[in-house]
């Protein structure tokens, strides 16, 4: 039977880097993945462009977790930088989000395979590994259709639940591998994932399509926390869109606000009344100028008060100051997320309380866990790509030492 100084359980981004690190000093190193290709989800992120790394960092930029932000430290994309720098990928930078300059992530995933063949490092496809069992100081890893290895050390870079069609891990091999050797596993969710809402008959006709920069307020429900974000909003037929609707969706809420005038004061709004209020400008072409027009329309269908026809000159300031109150809190009810098939990252996995700093399960000498399998989720903009590519080669590293 084949004995390996580390198996690494994934073949994505997590365990790409930690093959890298593992097999990079003469290791005999294995990377088993139940998928046809390595890399399924990485070709995808960042719709193709491969938005791996941010400069920016700071505490909200991963959700309730401060262990990783010890993980990464303050500067995670100048060493994922030096990491592809080392891979031969020459990154470019946009507003502080970095992309390989081919815009490719293709040319990411191409990149690491090289890598790991010039390392010499084997890498078996089309294999589901269905069990870890540690015997002595060695682990036994069984395959689904029969046969298995040894290896000294084992590294879990399974993934998450999220996108089934790019080969995402399937929950009940994960709680099979990790619940029976007893590790604490946080239950699993889609995040970073468009909302369901409810949705009316008004809002279907006119909203859906529509793009608005708006402040979205949610009230967490777990912590009573206040969060808000400036972002793109897309109105759907079934809800929310856009990169701030998923990055709330992590948490836990009834309602959601969408301000659509955050940038714009009661004063502006009233003084724009005023210098209207004697021409025979109508209500709705008043709000036109400061919404798209079928988002106007909906808010005053929804208001109630007011024909689109009424001008400004039959209304008065009381009136108007009504109507800026209605728009700063309009919302919508929450029902559910758009679940696995549309998103990006899963909340859940191997408990962070399991892992010292070199991303060992510290109740299990020689096995370690990163990526994505691991409950980590950072927010849309590169931040869970570098925490894939830091912890996966901080773990390859560690495992060889």
């Amino acid at each position: 039977m084949d004995l390996y100084d580390v198996c690494i359980i994934g073949a994505g981004a997590a365990g790409m880097t930690a093959g890298i690190a593992a097999s990079g000093y003469g290791s005999n190193v294995i990377i088993i993945d139940k998928n046809k290709k390595a890399g399924m989800k990485l070709y995808a992120t960042g719709n193709g462009r491969c938005n791996l790394a941010n400069s920016h960092m700071a505490s909200c930029c991963y959700y309730d977790n401060q262990f990783a932000l010890k993980i990464l430290g303050e500067k995670p994309h100048l060493e994922v930088l030096d990491l592809m720098n080392k891979f031969g990928i020459k990154c470019i930078e946009k507003n502080g989000y970095y992309y390989p300059r081919s815009n490719q992530a293709s040319s990411v995933v191409w990149a690491l395979l090289d890598k790991l063949k010039e390392n010499n490092c084997e890498i078996k496809l089309n294999t589901l590994v269905t069990d870890i069992k540690p015997e002595e100081d060695i682990y036994s890893i069984s395959f689904e259709k029969g046969g298995c290895i040894k290896a000294k050390k084992v590294i879990y870079t399974g993934g998450g639940l999220s996108m089934p069609s790019l080969g995402a891990v399937d929950k009940k091999i994960a709680d099979k591998i990790l619940k029976s050797q007893n590790i604490n596993i946080k239950s699993y969710r889609p995040i970073l994932c468009p909302l369901i809402t409810n949705v009316d008959d008004l809002h279907k006709e006119l909203l859906n399509g529509v793009r608005v920069s708006a402040e979205v307020k949610i009230k967490n429900k777990n912590t009573g926390e206040n969060v808000s974000e400036i972002g793109e909003v897309q109105f759907t037929d079934y809800g929310l869109s856009g990169i701030v609707i998923f990055n709330m969706s992590y948490y836990e809420f009834d309602k959601i606000k969408v301000d659509v005038l955050y940038d714009i004061s009661r004063d502006d709004f009233i003084e724009q009344y005023r210098e209207n209020s004697e021409s025979l400008r109508s209500i709705y072409g008043f709000l036109n100028g400061f919404l798209n027009d079928k988002l106007a329309l909906y808010i005053l269908e929804r208001y109630g008060k007011y024909s689109k026809k009424i001008l400004l000159k039959d209304l008065n300031e009381n009136d108007i100051n009504d109507l800026y109150d209605f728009i700063k809190e309009l919302s919508f009810t929450y029902k559910d997320n758009y679940g696995y098939d549309h998103s990006q990252a899963t909340s859940g996995g191997v408990d962070v309380s399991e892992l010292n700093e070199n991303m060992e399960i510290t109740r299990f000498k020689n096995m370690y866990a990163a990526g994505e399998a691991v409950d980590v989720v950072g927010k849309c903009g590169g931040y869970n790509l570098m925490w894939a590519f830091i912890s996966g080669y901080k773990a390859g590293g560690a495992a060889i030492c």
